[in-house]
């Protein structure tokens, strides 16, 4: 590896290093929403270069966490009600076609890796961790892989956009990841016996219950237009 090269690989950790921290105190209600994620002092408080913290925010801002403002300045982004709705629609509505597409292209070693993360999920059942988040996206990428890099890439994207917003939920509601596993292992079961009625489902109740909690949370009075509109394309009894 030339010195460029090292140089560059560092950036790189520092800048996942730096995501992971900021991502941390902004769920955690530390870094507010509409605060300054401000350049000069990130990279004073964490002991790096501009160049990392850049990328950091980049990151962020793809995650939906952050927004450039006035002048190329980046500030925490609100959690909206509408926002929620928003992807939450577009999720189900996703998720409906990669488990139209995945259904009966799994194999036996699919279902085997499946089974063990519930295995590990089951361990930190209703504890809501941040090794449990990471446990249900690999439990979910498993299924969703045969549909295609787009696919899981949008899902993935769905995913991040509306991580926050699960995360208050977790944090005031934990009773509601009560029965998850018991959700995941049905998911699983379905998905084996090829029965996409009951996969479409699981899958589409897992998203509307965290997409529910979570507009209720931020705005019990608004309407989830855009996830009942989901609902009644896909005609899914719940």
């Amino acid at each position: 590896m030339t010195t460029t090269e090292r140089a560059g690989a560092e950036a790189d950790h520092e800048a996942v290093r730096i995501y992971d921290a900021l991502r941390k105190r902004i769920f955690q209600g530390e870094i507010r929403p509409g605060h300054e994620l401000n350049q000069v002092h990130i990279s004073q408080e964490y002991g790096v270069s501009r160049t990392p913290v850049r990328e950091a925010l980049r990151m962020l801002q793809a995650d939906g966490l952050a927004e450039a403002r006035f002048k190329y300045r980046m500030t925490v982004t609100q959690v909206t009600a509408g926002e929620v709705d928003q992807v939450y629609g577009l999720w189900i509505a996703s998720q409906a076609v990669v488990t139209q597409i995945t259904l009966g292209r799994l194999v036996q070693a699919d279902f085997d890796a499946c089974r063990k993360v519930l295995q590990k999920m089951a361990r930190q059942k209703g504890e809501a961790s941040m090794q449990w988040r990471e446990l249900h996206m690999q439990f979910h990428r498993i299924l969703n892989r045969p549909a295609g890099r787009i696919f899981c890439d949008k899902i993935e994207e769905y995913w991040h956009r509306t991580e926050r917003a699960r995360f208050s939920v977790e944090q005031t509601s934990p009773s509601l990841f009560g029965d998850d596993h018991g959700d995941h292992a049905g998911l699983l079961q379905a998905y084996e016996a090829a029965d996409l009625e009951a996969a479409q489902r699981i899958n589409t109740l897992q998203l509307v219950r965290a997409a529910t909690a979570a507009i209720g949370l931020i705005d019990p009075a608004y309407t989830p237009t855009s996830t009942q509109g989901a609902l009644d394309v896909l005609r899914v009894r719940l």
